[in-house]
């Protein structure tokens, strides 16, 4: 089958499309998923370069995000059935932990990402087990938005950050993959949203998506423009740059206020003051991905409409190493989806 493998870790150049990779056979409880479309993460740049921890076997196949049509069933598999069109929840949990008994496969202590552990959507062909496979009715480059970085967004911002009517939601990077989503799911709840971007071209593309107030990261003063706009700081912020902006996020937020943590791109590690924290009665939460029933919650909010997936760029699967580039640069906005012909 074609693919774009990672032969070892490294720069974009590491990427490199094949037309020959072993297709892959569905074992028992699996589906074999025809890959119409696949997107591009941050997560993906990380595990090119080598993710902190995981020692993956060579070559890999990345791609967390996963849309297509279902091409085979395994053993003990009596459905979707052949030609359903499917998108792929990326997480496998072991099932026995007390977080996977609990209904919370995304924090178990087992955990499998497809894409990341397991061979991803770079390619003609990809395993999902059955259970994680869902039925769409959206175009297919829509719905690879959902199982990373709309899925991400809906858990924190929904049942991590629990943003509520009338709350003031704040985040760096609205016009990506994730700040798209984000903005659109907390107008959903009814929240007064902040967004910055570096570009008159993205400020413009969160405006109507319906942040109520953007700004330029590199021209604003953000700390300053956000205390006019809210005095007393803002109830929840999403933070996936790191370390660059975490002080700045950490005195935006108001006492008793909540910061989700999601991203590395800045670095992995910052310090903090403990005494504010606890005196301000702060939360600083991680959170990433999301529970199978979230990702089916939010599919629904995109199937009625309520939710607008924006795939800004869409390129052959070939040119991965392009899409890459725009992750990078941040130049795109939106999703960055690969279509697999």
């Amino acid at each position: 089958m074609k693919a774009v493998i990672l032969p070892q870790h490294g720069g974009r150049e590491a990427l490199r499309f094949v037309s020959d990779f072993p297709t892959p056979s569905p074992g028992k409880g699996e589906i074999l998923v025809r890959v119409k479309a696949t997107g591009i993460n941050y997560v993906d740049i990380v595990n090119r370069q080598g993710y902190p921890g995981i020692a993956l076997p060579l070559p890999h196949i990345l791609g967390g995000d996963i849309a297509g049509e279902v091409a085979a069933l395994g053993e003990g598999v009596d459905g979707p059935k052949v030609g359903t069109r499917v998108v792929v929840y990326p997480l496998i949990g072991c099932g026995q932990c007390p977080q996977c008994l609990d209904g919370k496969p995304n924090i178990c202590l087992n955990w499998k990402f497809i894409g990341l552990h397991l061979h991803g959507g770079y390619a003609e062909y990809a395993l999902a087990p059955a259970a994680n496979v869902l039925p769409i009715s959206i175009p297919f480059e829509e719905a690879v938005t959902v199982p990373v970085a709309g899925l991400t967004a809906y858990h924190g911002l929904v049942n991590v950050g629990e943003l509520k009517l009338g709350q003031i939601f704040f985040i760096w990077g609205g016009a990506g993959g994730l700040g798209t989503m984000a903005i659109q799911i907390a107008k959903h709840l009814g929240a007064t949203v902040i967004a910055t971007a570096g570009s008159e071209k993205k400020l413009e593309s969160m405006k109507k998506l319906g942040a109520d107030h953007v700004l330029n990261r590199f021209k604003d003063d953000i700390a300053g423009e956000v205390k006019k706009i809210a005095p007393f700081g803002v109830d929840l912020l999403l933070n996936y740059v790191g370390p660059q902006t975490f002080q700045t996020s950490f005195d935006m937020l108001k006492k008793g206020g909540t910061m989700l943590l999601c991203g590395i791109i800045t670095g992995r590690e910052t310090n903090f003051s403990i005494h504010q924290t606890y005196l301000r009665h702060l939360s600083i939460k991680g959170v990433y991905l999301g529970t199978k029933d979230e990702m089916q919650a939010l599919l629904r909010l995109v199937e009625q409409g309520i939710i607008r997936p924006y795939a800004g760029v869409t390129l052959p699967l070939a040119e991965a190493a392009e899409g890459h580039r725009l992750v990078e640069s941040g130049e795109s906005i939106g999703k960055i989806a690969l279509r697999v012909e």
